[in-house]
């Protein structure tokens, strides 16, 4: 890990200054952050729950982009709502759409990571003219199978809670999180699950409203539609979205998908396979006409 630090901290001084603002979209305010100059690519996190902060630093050595991370309604530092029924796929588009007009970016390549990439799916579907490229990681299509996830004790009674009954706290996510999120790795590193602990905003509430959105989503109808460029990326050791139902799928759907399989990651290859996961982006979006 130490030699990909070096090489993420060099990477990074390189993309330059990050900037970190506000927008009022919808009526609320989304947080978000830049980095970079160049072809904009706005990033989706997933959780729900989580914010934007675990694709950083890892995503920011990627050159000649402007990369736009930001912050869902309800989570991490854009706005919480009073009511949390106000989270829905279509807000969740309509507030990526607003964000990319407030900004005047254009064509934009969208990248979207677990449920972010549930999200991505239905912005592209939705607005397809808006996109020059779209890369769906580590994600799948629609809630149907059971994860492959496997772990300790201790790690399985948590993830049953968690999927069975909601968070009391954001307190209380944050300590399921990071006990089932070792799982999420095919080498946990505790020295970097402590470090994005640190750097998250966590929402329970969002982590709630996420499970119950998932009973209805399902895109398999729409991606045979959306005929933009796509990178699917998926990893072995993903056992949340395996690549058998999620990025096979995906991509099988798809009219103009390529995929790429991580062989040495689970579910944030980003992290695990830093330098080849933002060599493979690089290369694609430079393919990009």
């Amino acid at each position: 890990m130490k030699a990909i630090t070096t090489t993420l901290f060099a990477a990074t001084m390189l993309a330059g200054p990050a900037f970190a603002e506000t927008a009022m979209i919808n009526g609320a305010e989304i947080y978000y952050t830049t980095v970079g100059e160049g072809t904009p690519v706005m990033v989706m996190h997933g959780g729900l729950g989580l914010d934007h902060t675990y694709f950083r630093p890892y995503l920011d050595g990627l050159q000649n982009v402007q990369i736009i991370y930001y912050d869902h309604l309800g989570n991490g530092r854009s706005e919480h709502p009073e009511d949390f029924s106000e989270l829905t796929f279509d807000r969740f588009v309509a507030d990526a759409e607003g964000l990319r007009q407030y900004l005047d970016l254009g064509k934009i390549i969208l990248i979207g990571h677990s449920y972010g990439g549930f999200i991505a799916q239905e912005y592209a579907a939705a607005h397809p003219d808006a996109l020059k490229g779209l890369v769906l990681s580590n994600t799948v299509p629609v809630f149907d199978y059971a994860p492959t996830l496997s772990g300790t004790e201790e790690q399985m009674a948590m993830l049953g809670k968690v999927f069975s009954a909601p968070a009391e706290s954001d307190e209380d996510f944050a300590n399921s999180w990071n006990v089932i999120s070792q799982m999420y790795y095919k080498h946990y590193d505790p020295e970097i699950g402590a470090t994005l602990d640190a750097n998250t905003h966590y929402s329970y509430q969002a982590w709630n409203v996420a499970n119950g959105l998932l009973a209805t989503f399902n895109t398999l109808e729409k991606l045979p539609l959306i005929e933009v460029p796509t990178l699917v990326i998926g990893a072995s050791y993903d056992g949340i979205t395996p690549t058998e139902p999620g990025a096979e799928r995906i991509t099988g759907l798809m009219p103009n998908a390529q995929m790429v399989v991580f062989e040495n990651s689970g579910h944030f290859p980003f992290i695990e396979e830093t330098d080849l996961y933002v060599q493979t982006l690089q290369n694609w979006i430079d393919g990009l006409d």
